[in-house]
Protein backbone atom coordinates (compact mmCIF):
# COMPACT_ATOMS: atom_id res chain seq x y z
CA UNK A 1 0.00 0.00 0.00
CA UNK A 2 1.22 3.99 -0.62
CA UNK A 3 1.44 6.02 2.06
CA UNK A 4 0.86 8.87 -0.30
CA UNK A 5 -1.66 8.83 -3.32
CA UNK A 6 0.38 8.21 -6.00
CA UNK A 7 -0.12 9.81 -9.79
CA UNK A 8 -3.62 8.96 -10.80
CA UNK A 9 -3.91 5.47 -12.23
CA UNK A 10 -5.25 5.29 -15.54
CA UNK A 11 -8.41 3.73 -15.52
CA UNK A 12 -8.47 0.26 -17.33
CA UNK A 13 -11.48 -1.87 -18.53
CA UNK A 14 -12.10 -5.44 -18.77
CA UNK A 15 -14.94 -6.05 -20.81
CA UNK A 16 -14.54 -9.35 -23.19
CA UNK A 17 -16.67 -8.65 -26.45
CA UNK A 18 -18.53 -11.16 -26.42
CA UNK A 19 -20.10 -10.74 -22.67
CA UNK A 20 -23.93 -9.37 -23.06
CA UNK A 21 -25.15 -8.74 -19.66
CA UNK A 22 -22.88 -6.58 -17.64
CA UNK A 23 -23.65 -7.54 -14.03
CA UNK A 24 -20.75 -5.15 -12.56
CA UNK A 25 -19.24 -1.75 -12.84
CA UNK A 26 -16.97 -0.15 -10.52
CA UNK A 27 -16.67 3.58 -12.44
CA UNK A 28 -13.26 5.22 -10.90
CA UNK A 29 -13.53 3.48 -8.08
CA UNK A 30 -10.46 4.05 -5.50
CA UNK A 31 -9.85 3.06 -1.87
CA UNK A 32 -8.26 4.59 0.93
CA UNK A 33 -7.32 4.69 4.99
CA UNK A 34 -6.79 8.19 5.84
CA UNK A 35 -3.34 8.87 3.98
CA UNK A 36 -2.94 5.07 2.59
CA UNK A 37 -4.14 4.28 -0.58
CA UNK A 38 -5.21 1.01 -0.97
CA UNK A 39 -6.40 1.10 -4.40
CA UNK A 40 -5.83 3.88 -6.96
CA UNK A 41 -8.93 4.44 -9.27
CA UNK A 42 -10.09 1.61 -11.38
CA UNK A 43 -12.53 1.25 -13.88
CA UNK A 44 -13.81 -2.20 -14.11
CA UNK A 45 -16.45 -4.06 -15.71
CA UNK A 46 -17.65 -7.38 -15.91
CA UNK A 47 -20.52 -9.13 -18.19
CA UNK A 48 -22.46 -12.60 -17.17
CA UNK A 49 -20.42 -15.71 -17.74
CA UNK A 50 -16.90 -13.24 -17.91
CA UNK A 51 -13.73 -14.83 -15.57
CA UNK A 52 -11.32 -12.17 -14.73
CA UNK A 53 -7.88 -12.43 -12.92
CA UNK A 54 -6.52 -10.01 -10.46
CA UNK A 55 -2.89 -10.71 -10.08
CA UNK A 56 -0.23 -8.82 -7.57
CA UNK A 57 2.26 -9.46 -4.82
CA UNK A 58 0.85 -9.50 -0.81
CA UNK A 59 -0.70 -6.58 -0.81
CA UNK A 60 -0.60 -5.05 -3.71
CA UNK A 61 -4.56 -4.50 -3.74
CA UNK A 62 -6.20 -7.16 -5.08
CA UNK A 63 -8.18 -7.80 -1.47
CA UNK A 64 -9.29 -4.65 -1.70
CA UNK A 65 -10.68 -4.46 -5.01
CA UNK A 66 -12.62 -7.70 -4.76
CA UNK A 67 -14.58 -6.55 -1.70
CA UNK A 68 -15.00 -3.36 -3.39
CA UNK A 69 -16.41 -5.39 -6.57
CA UNK A 70 -18.77 -7.36 -3.65
CA UNK A 71 -19.96 -4.19 -2.20
CA UNK A 72 -18.26 -5.25 1.14
CA UNK A 73 -16.47 -1.99 1.07
CA UNK A 74 -17.91 1.26 0.34
CA UNK A 75 -15.19 3.17 -2.16
CA UNK A 76 -13.45 6.38 -1.43
CA UNK A 77 -14.20 7.97 -4.57
CA UNK A 78 -16.07 6.41 -7.80
CA UNK A 79 -19.34 4.40 -8.14
CA UNK A 80 -20.12 1.00 -7.66
CA UNK A 81 -23.09 -0.26 -9.78
CA UNK A 82 -24.01 -4.49 -9.12
CA UNK A 83 -26.75 -6.57 -10.79
CA UNK A 84 -27.75 -9.97 -8.73
CA UNK A 85 -26.23 -11.14 -5.79
CA UNK A 86 -22.34 -11.16 -5.36
CA UNK A 87 -20.66 -12.77 -2.52
CA UNK A 88 -17.26 -12.82 -1.72
CA UNK A 89 -15.04 -15.90 -0.79
CA UNK A 90 -11.99 -17.04 0.85
CA UNK A 91 -10.70 -20.20 0.30
CA UNK A 92 -11.82 -22.09 3.53
CA UNK A 93 -14.09 -19.55 4.47
CA UNK A 94 -17.65 -21.96 3.54
CA UNK A 95 -18.16 -24.08 6.58
CA UNK A 96 -18.56 -23.29 10.34
CA UNK A 97 -16.57 -25.42 13.07
CA UNK A 98 -20.13 -27.20 14.27
CA UNK A 99 -21.29 -27.72 10.68
CA UNK A 100 -21.04 -30.22 8.35
CA UNK A 101 -19.92 -30.00 4.29
CA UNK A 102 -23.37 -31.37 3.47
CA UNK A 103 -25.22 -28.58 6.20
CA UNK A 104 -23.08 -25.88 5.05
CA UNK A 105 -23.83 -26.45 1.38
CA UNK A 106 -27.71 -26.84 1.64
CA UNK A 107 -27.29 -23.63 3.89
CA UNK A 108 -25.83 -21.66 1.38
CA UNK A 109 -28.30 -23.08 -1.21
CA UNK A 110 -31.34 -22.26 1.06
CA UNK A 111 -30.16 -18.68 1.92
CA UNK A 112 -29.55 -18.35 -2.05
CA UNK A 113 -34.01 -19.15 -2.54
CA UNK A 114 -32.87 -22.36 -3.60
CA UNK A 115 -33.70 -25.98 -2.51
CA UNK A 116 -31.01 -28.67 -3.72
CA UNK A 117 -29.07 -31.95 -2.70
CA UNK A 118 -26.05 -31.25 -1.93
CA UNK A 119 -24.52 -33.95 -2.84
CA UNK A 120 -23.51 -34.00 -6.05
CA UNK A 121 -21.80 -30.25 -5.17
CA UNK A 122 -19.69 -32.50 -2.52
CA UNK A 123 -19.13 -34.91 -4.86
CA UNK A 124 -18.08 -32.29 -7.63
CA UNK A 125 -14.94 -31.29 -5.45
CA UNK A 126 -13.96 -34.61 -3.86
CA UNK A 127 -16.07 -34.44 -0.80
CA UNK A 128 -18.67 -37.19 -1.20
CA UNK A 129 -16.97 -38.96 1.91
CA UNK A 130 -16.85 -36.77 4.14
CA UNK A 131 -20.13 -34.98 3.76
CA UNK A 132 -20.79 -35.55 7.37
CA UNK A 133 -18.09 -34.95 9.65
CA UNK A 134 -17.85 -31.64 11.53
CA UNK A 135 -15.91 -29.16 10.34
CA UNK A 136 -13.48 -28.81 12.71
CA UNK A 137 -12.21 -32.50 11.65
CA UNK A 138 -11.64 -31.67 8.06
CA UNK A 139 -7.79 -30.44 6.88
CA UNK A 140 -7.63 -27.10 5.53
CA UNK A 141 -7.80 -28.37 2.07
CA UNK A 142 -10.89 -30.47 2.59
CA UNK A 143 -12.58 -27.08 4.01
CA UNK A 144 -11.48 -24.86 0.99
CA UNK A 145 -13.14 -27.68 -0.89
CA UNK A 146 -16.39 -26.86 1.00
CA UNK A 147 -16.00 -22.78 0.15
CA UNK A 148 -16.00 -24.46 -3.77
CA UNK A 149 -19.16 -26.20 -3.10
CA UNK A 150 -21.12 -24.35 -1.22
CA UNK A 151 -20.24 -21.02 -4.21
CA UNK A 152 -21.28 -23.82 -6.95
CA UNK A 153 -24.59 -24.66 -4.70
CA UNK A 154 -25.69 -20.58 -4.03
CA UNK A 155 -24.97 -19.98 -7.74
CA UNK A 156 -24.11 -15.93 -7.51
CA UNK A 157 -24.39 -13.48 -10.19
CA UNK A 158 -20.85 -12.94 -9.55
CA UNK A 159 -18.20 -14.58 -7.42
CA UNK A 160 -15.30 -12.87 -6.18
CA UNK A 161 -13.04 -15.29 -4.89
CA UNK A 162 -9.94 -14.60 -2.96
CA UNK A 163 -6.87 -16.99 -3.06
CA UNK A 164 -8.81 -20.14 -4.01
CA UNK A 165 -6.14 -22.29 -4.59
CA UNK A 166 -4.39 -21.36 -1.10
CA UNK A 167 -4.19 -24.85 0.85
CA UNK A 168 -5.47 -27.54 -1.92
CA UNK A 169 -3.42 -30.17 -2.71
CA UNK A 170 -3.15 -31.33 -6.78
CA UNK A 171 -6.27 -32.88 -6.86
CA UNK A 172 -7.98 -30.43 -4.68
CA UNK A 173 -6.14 -27.12 -6.91
CA UNK A 174 -7.81 -29.19 -10.07
CA UNK A 175 -11.17 -29.17 -8.41
CA UNK A 176 -10.62 -25.60 -8.19
CA UNK A 177 -10.19 -24.56 -11.62
CA UNK A 178 -13.05 -27.19 -12.73
CA UNK A 179 -15.59 -25.27 -10.54
CA UNK A 180 -14.61 -21.92 -11.45
CA UNK A 181 -14.44 -22.51 -14.88
CA UNK A 182 -17.96 -24.22 -14.32
CA UNK A 183 -19.29 -20.99 -12.93
CA UNK A 184 -18.32 -18.78 -15.66
CA UNK A 185 -19.93 -21.25 -18.23
CA UNK A 186 -23.24 -21.39 -16.74
CA UNK A 187 -22.95 -17.15 -16.78
CA UNK A 188 -22.09 -16.27 -13.39
CA UNK A 189 -18.81 -13.43 -13.22
CA UNK A 190 -16.27 -14.53 -11.56
CA UNK A 191 -13.11 -12.42 -10.10
CA UNK A 192 -10.26 -14.24 -9.04
CA UNK A 193 -7.40 -12.66 -6.99
CA UNK A 194 -4.38 -14.81 -7.15
CA UNK A 195 -0.62 -14.45 -6.99
CA UNK A 196 0.14 -17.31 -9.45
CA UNK A 197 0.81 -15.91 -12.77
CA UNK A 198 -0.31 -19.20 -14.55
CA UNK A 199 -3.39 -19.85 -12.71
CA UNK A 200 -6.33 -20.02 -15.64
CA UNK A 201 -4.69 -17.56 -17.88
CA UNK A 202 -5.38 -20.30 -20.46
CA UNK A 203 -8.93 -19.40 -19.93
CA UNK A 204 -9.65 -16.12 -18.37
CA UNK A 205 -11.33 -13.39 -20.71
CA UNK A 206 -9.36 -10.58 -18.73
CA UNK A 207 -6.85 -9.84 -16.79
CA UNK A 208 -5.75 -7.22 -14.01
CA UNK A 209 -2.37 -6.62 -12.51
CA UNK A 210 -1.32 -4.64 -9.21
CA UNK A 211 1.14 -3.35 -7.56
CA UNK A 212 0.92 -1.01 -4.33
CA UNK A 213 -2.83 -0.28 -5.25
CA UNK A 214 -1.52 0.86 -8.55
CA UNK A 215 -2.86 -0.75 -12.06
CA UNK A 216 0.05 -1.88 -13.58
CA UNK A 217 -1.37 -3.73 -16.63
CA UNK A 218 -4.72 -3.96 -18.02
CA UNK A 219 -6.91 -6.61 -19.57
CA UNK A 220 -5.51 -8.91 -22.55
Amino acid sequence: MSTTRPTRARAWTAQPAWGSDVVLALEEVSRSYGPTVALAPLTLRLSSGTLCLVHGPNGSGKTTLLRLAAGMLAPTTGRRHAVGRAVYVRSGDGTRAVQSPRQAVSFAATASGRDCDAGPYLAEVGLADVADLPAAKLSAGQRARVTLAVVLASRPAMVCMDEPTVHLDAEGRAAAIRVIRQLASTGTAVLVATHEDGLLSEVADARVCLRDGVVEAGPW
